[in-house]
């Protein structure tokens, strides 16, 4: 009873603020569009290989797990605006540490500040929108608004090279408009005001330890298809650049508009089953999706003509963008309430690590072999993912 009190007094979430959640997530989308089509400038300026893409992802990666496994007691010490206008500025600093790192040691600690900002920038929004806005529709075109971020940095950053003008100015951009996020929250402030109740009702009593979570093999299994799941979806969108230019022959300014649209289908993907989710089963949608995006890499890979690989990349988007919100509603479901918290933070955390380490191990492959492999290992990636979600589907008690 008063966890329903506590709901019945939140405040009421404006307008403007579901608005301005918008934007700061499309501002968090960019550097990762963003990426794949400043790499082989960057190798350049830094003298590194492919596989030092991984070096990058990863550290950040574990700036961004250091924040966002803290975002609750980060909420409870500070308030969710003051972590977001605080948090803000830290990815800002980030940001400019990239663009103006003179050596390759510079950029890898810059990238550990970026990944502590965006750490809490999205455990944070996550958190306000599960315990504040609850709506599952609202939620979906808030990870929708993050894609359409990452739709359109590489189109930007395709621009800039067209005008002659270095990568470094597109980070410089992102780091102000990043500031620009932290300046609204702000001026907003009292509008994002959220109670430490709000926080604590989410983790109360008959919630399972961490430990007990883990020890069950299912769990592991479902951590695992988030760990493919993305360190897949984001290699497709860091490598395609370069494979279309470097390896088949596309000039830059198609490839980069394709990058972009890798990442704008995913965006319209994420819109379009936040429509139509609640209309079909989710085991089904997911099989459907999973078996959709092998047949994609596989087209992606097979490119007989440059067209047929734009094309199944673009609907490799498509058919990823639905699968980790659907996972993630479905966790209760599947493993129960009492693990449900603990699963889904380790599920996201996994989601992270598959993202600081699959695009690198793709690149270091690269560099033993050629751009060529990517291919073939982002199809094995996904076939391990389906064969994994099926596993947890048949086995939901182990």
């Amino acid at each position: 009873m008063q966890a329903a009190s506590s709901k019945r007094h939140l405040p009421t979430t404006t307008l403007s603020v579901i608005i301005i959640a918008y934007l700061i997530f499309l501002v968090l989308g960019f550097p990762d569009g963003m990426l794949g089509v400043a790499w082989p400038s960057m190798m350049k300026d830094f003298g590194v290989q492919n596989a030092q893409m991984g070096t990058m992802l990863l550290v950040s990666t574990i700036g961004f797990l250091f924040t966002s496994f803290n975002t609750g007691r980060l909420i409870r010490w500070f308030g969710i605006s003051t972590l977001l206008i605080v948090s803000s500025v830290v990815r800002a600093v980030g940001l400019l540490g990239i663009a103006l790192a003179p050596e390759w040691t510079v950029l890898v600690g810059a990238a550990f500040i970026f990944g502590v900002g965006s750490g809490a920038i999205d455990g944070g929004m996550n958190t306000f929108f599960a315990m504040r806005v609850r709506s599952p529709r609202l939620m979906s075109w808030l990870h929708a608004s993050f894609g359409l971020g990452a739709t359109i940095s590489p189109i930007m950053l395709t621009a800039l090279f067209s005008l002659g003008i270095a990568w470094r100015w597109g980070y410089v951009i992102v780091a102000i408009l990043q500031v620009t996020m932290g300046l609204v929250v702000f001026v907003r402030a009292g509008e994002w005001q959220m109670r430490a109740e709000e926080i604590e009702m989410e983790t109360s009593t008959g919630q399972h330890s961490a430990f007990a979570t883990l020890a069950r093999p299912i769990v592991w299994v479902n951590i695992a298809i988030f760990f493919f799941y993305a360190g897949i979806e984001v290699t497709a969108g860091n490598w395609s650049y370069s494979i279309f230019t470097e390896l088949r022959g596309a000039s830059p300014e198609v490839a980069g508009l394709i990058t972009g649209l890798y990442w704008g289908s995913f965006t319209a993907g994420r819109v379009f089953f936040g429509i139509i989710a609640d209309r079909f089963d989710v085991v089904a949608t997911i099989r459907t999706m999973a078996v959709t995006a092998i047949l994609a890499a596989a087209l992606f890979w097979w490119n007989p003509v440059n067209w047929v690989g734009f094309a199944g990349l673009l609907i490799l988007g498509f058919a990823l963008a639905p699968v980790f919100p659907l996972l993630t509603t479905a966790t209760p479901l599947r493993l129960g309430n009492a693990d449900a918290n603990n699963a889904i933070g380790f599920q996201v955390a996994a989601a992270s690590f598959g993202i600081g380490v699959l695009p690198g191990l793709a690149g270091a492959l690269a560099d033993l072999t050629s751009l060529a492999i990517i291919g073939p290992f982002m199809v094995a990636g996904l076939i391990m993912m389906a064969i994994l979600h099926e596993i947890a589907v048949r086995h939901p008690q182990a």
